[in-house]
């Protein structure tokens, strides 16, 4: 199969709906030694099992375009230890980005584009201003500082996955600050998506809701403004995948 550089995929799977043992063990059969040393490593079990859902969907996931089996795939690290597909796998050149929360994993995928992505649980107990003051731009801060709960809750969330997901595209790891780039004001949660030219590229936003309590951002980086489209799948690794409408906001 082939990905199209003018369509992004983003699947995602919800552990928690796995309850079959025997599909757990057919992911394990898919990893490879390193992957399952660090999977033994995992004190408790939703971690383990949200790691291990994880990376069968993204062996799951890449197989549909590579043309080999999820347990043959293997990756390479660049200098800054982002993952990538030798190019003795694949012939063009695709890209991805794998996010885990509580509850969820999801793959986002493009061919010759940058895409980097995230997901959070909002229900973390976290100290919101406490973050923004060491993390996010003075704007950002103030913003956060001027709402009351729960939408300071949200509105963190919203900042939070779309600078994630923006570092995850670069792929400079903690080369690249948080507060490089200013989301404050800006409403990404409705109509197209917040474009912003960078270092010669465009950077693409999507914010979305792929469930109650839970916030995703997409950031897809491209040599022209054009917009991307993103096709959602919900999806449960080596039984199927179906269409996904998420809510903007």
């Amino acid at each position: 199969m082939d990905l199209s550089p003018a369509t992004a995929l983003l699947c995602f799977t919800f552990v928690d709906e796995i309850q079959d043992d025997k599909l757990l063990v057919e992911y394990e059969n898919l990893l490879p030694a390193e992957e399952l040393d660090r999977l033994g490593k995992f004190r408790f079990t939703e971690h383990r099992k949200r790691y291990l859902v994880g990376r069968a969907l993204l062996r799951t996931t890449l197989a549909k375009y590579v043309g080999i089996g999820p347990d043959l795939i293997t990756f390479s690290r660049g200098s800054h230890g982002r993952p990538f597909l030798p190019q003795s796998q694949h012939s063009g050149n695709l890209q991805f980005s794998l996010s885990y929360t509580d509850g969820l994993v999801a793959v986002a995928m493009i061919s010759d584009k940058q895409i980097g992505s995230d997901i959070e649980h909002t229900g973390r107990q976290i100290d919101c201003l406490d973050i923004a003051h060491s993390y996010f731009t003075r704007e950002e801060y103030q913003e956060l500082k001027s709402l009351s709960e729960p939408r300071r809750r949200i509105r963190f969330f919203e900042f939070w996955t779309q600078k994630e997901a923006y570092v995850k595209a670069r792929g400079l790891g903690l080369h690249l600050a948080l507060d490089e780039v200013n989301f404050a004001s800006s409403d990404t949660a409705k109509g197209p998506p917040l474009i912003f030219k960078k270092d010669s590229r465009y950077w693409q936003f999507r914010l979305l809701n792929p469930s109650v309590t839970h916030k995703a951002a997409v950031c897809i980086g491209a040599a022209s403004k054009r917009e991307i489209r993103i096709d959602y799948k919900k999806t449960v690794p080596l039984i199927g995948e179906d269409p996904l409408i998420i809510p903007m906001e």
